[in-house]
This record gives structure tokens, sequence and C-alpha cells, in this order.
């Protein structure tokens, strides 16, 4: 009778003992709730800064280049002198055509001359004609003299406007030898040295204006059909300066290699606190939603298990694991597609140890 109280005092030990140190085996874990809220979400696309004027200036006449007043790298104003090209050439030719002008027109002055003479004359014999001192073959004289004078006058002035034609582009083309910014900028590269051949067309400067600047990405074809001009897009630059821009223009072709759309943004550059680069690279926030009602679970309560989505949900004391089906990420959230209902509280910390059916205790934030 003593040994069988004896064995059932073991026996009740062992199940309180074993009771006890099952308790302590909750697992201490912090949860968070699935909740509904609105999404306002945007997915990251790499785009880059680019200027709106770059500009390759090219020779614009034929000749040796005579000097060149600019470096690579040198900001320069529209308008200044970069270099020139034969200009004293182009200075001569220039005013030749100038004494070809005055040349013309002093020929103009005097055909004037001679045919308002010829006119007088022609006048005075005409009122000889009643009398006897009238010649008849001295009027024919005068009178083909006349016609001949308007001849020359008429031929005068059209040799004076091939003249004054002639010296307008031999003005042009001594402008042009001298080669000007067209817009300011930066010369990006200079590709002719002093004393080289430049022939018409040829590149000599690449000019980039750093101020007159744009954002520029190409974006897939699918999210481009929900934006449109005016949009504003969050840009950010690789140190995290923010840009706000807003949509100018959206291309109409589609890439079909990269099934791309083109965008281009128009930014306050008065704004930027340090100089921009063209061709830096920044990430644009393209909205993909706006105001839309969905659930979120939290992201450190997803499990990856042999590719599949899964999730602790606290039911009582214990938990439950259910696969569930992901959406794109919000913040630190993802979409919630389908798995577990709204206001589930579900597994943030401590979950890569539990077991399913294990018991939890709640650490109260």
């Amino acid at each position: 009778m003593i040994h069988i109280k004896i064995y059932l005092l073991i026996f009740l030990s062992a199940t309180f003992f074993s009771r006890l140190l099952f308790s302590q085996q909750a697992a201490l874990v912090e949860v968070d709730r699935v909740i509904q809220e609105k999404i306002s979400q945007s997915v990251p696309i790499i785009g880059s800064i680019k200027s709106k004027n770059i500009i390759k200036i090219m020779a614009p006449v034929n000749g040796v280049v005579d000097k060149i007043y600019v470096e690579e790298g040198q900001f320069v104003k529209k308008g200044q002198l970069l270099a020139s090209i034969d200009s004293i050439n182009f200075k001569l030719l220039f005013d030749i055509e100038v004494s070809n002008f005055e040349k013309a027109k002093a020929n103009l002055e005097n055909a004037k001359i001679e045919a308002a003479n010829s006119q007088l004359d022609l006048k005075r014999i005409k009122a000889l004609k009643a009398s006897s001192a009238f010649n008849e073959a001295k009027f024919d004289k005068i009178k083909n003299s006349s016609l001949i004078g308007k001849f020359k006058k008429d031929i005068a002035l059209k040799e004076l406007n091939i003249a004054a034609l002639k010296k307008q582009i031999a003005e042009l083309n001594f402008s042009k030898s001298k080669v000007r910014a067209t817009v300011s900028g930066v010369i990006e590269e200079k590709t002719i040295e002093i004393g080289e051949v430049a022939n018409f067309g040829d590149q000599m400067f690449e000019l980039v204006n750093n101020k007159n600047l744009e954002i520029f990405a190409e974006i897939p074809s699918f999210r481009a059909s929900s934006l449109k001009v005016s949009d504003e897009i969050k840009v950010a630059t690789v140190d995290n300066l923010i840009l706000n821009g807003n949509i100018r223009a959206i291309g109409s072709k589609e890439n079909i290699t990269t099934r791309t759309i083109k965008l281009f943004l128009d930014f306050n550059t008065n704004d930027v606190k340090r100089n921009l680069f063209v061709g830096e690279n920044v990430n644009l926030q393209i909205p993909v939603s706006k105001d839309a009602l969905a659930l979120t679970i939290h992201k450190d309560a997803i499990l990856k298990r042999e590719g599949i989505s899964l999730a602790y949900v606290v039911k009582g004391n214990k938990v439950e694991i259910k696969p569930i089906k992901l959406g794109e990420a919000v913040d630190n959230r993802f979409i919630l597609l389908q798995g577990i209902e709204q206001n589930s509280l579900v597994v943030i910390k401590g979950n890569e140890r539990l077991r399913p059916g294990q018991e939890i205790r709640i650490l109260e934030k």
C-alpha cells in the first residue's frame, strides 16, 4: 500500500512538472493586424537628367581655323565668340563686294543723269517741230539716244541690285566665319584645332546647356497608360535630393524590344541645392494606384518555404500557418490578395521557430 502511494506521488509530480515545462515552452511573439487601407502605390523606375539643349556646332563655312577662343569645360554665354575661320579672307571678300556695290551705285547715278539729259534734248527738239529749224534726222537720233539712256538706267539699277545681294552674301559669310555659341552652356567637347581645315558641316564643338534640364525615362508601356501630361511624379537623386517633376510629354511610340514608352518631366531647377549633371541617374516613383482600398500585411509576417509565401495567424493562444498570395510592396507592408481575413493577428517577431499549433504568449507593445 505504501509502495502504491509512492508511485502515485511520483506520477503526479511528473505530470505537474511536465505541464509546467510545457507552459514554459509557449513562444513569446510580437503580432500585427491585417488591415484594410487606402493605397497610393508607386513603383520605382530609373531615369536620368537630360539637357534640353545639346548643340553640335558645325563649321558654317569652308576654310582654315584662325583662332579658337575657348577650351573644353568652359562655360560660355549665348553669342560668345568660339572660333574664327579664314576671317581675313572673308573680310577682304566682303570689302570687295562693298566697293562693287558703291561702284554700281555710282553707275546708276551716272545713267540717271544721262537719261535725264536725253529726255531734255528730246523735249527741246519736239518743241521745234512746227518751225523751219526742225530736223527730222536729228529728231530720230535724239529719240533713239533717249531710249538708250532709259535702258542704261534700267541695267544700272539691276546691276546695283546684284551688287547689293553679293555684298549681303559676303557680309553673311564674313559673319559666319566668326563661330559663336547659339545657346549658353558648357563646351563639353572641342573637335577642331587651330590650323586645321574646316569643311562646311564638320563638327567643331559640342555645347551642353546645363541649366535648361529635364528628366527622361523609359517606362513599361502598361504603366504609361494610366499617366497623363502634368501629372506630378516624385523624383530622387542617388544622394536623396528630392525633385518634384511634372510630366511634360509622353511618347507615342513603343520600343518593341523593351516594351517601353518615353517619358519627359519638367522640374524647377531653382529649388535644387547643388549642381545637377547631364546623364545623372535618378529614381522616379511612378504611381500605379491612387487611394485604392486593399488588405495589407506587415512584411515581417511573411515566411518563404519552397517558393510559397506563408504567415502564422493567431487563434486563441495558439498559431496556425496559412499560405497567402501577395501583391506589390507598399512601404513596409505587402498587399494581401488571398489567404487571411481582415483584422486577423499575424506573428511578425518570433515566427522563425514556430510550429503549427504551438502555444504562444503575445508581447505587448
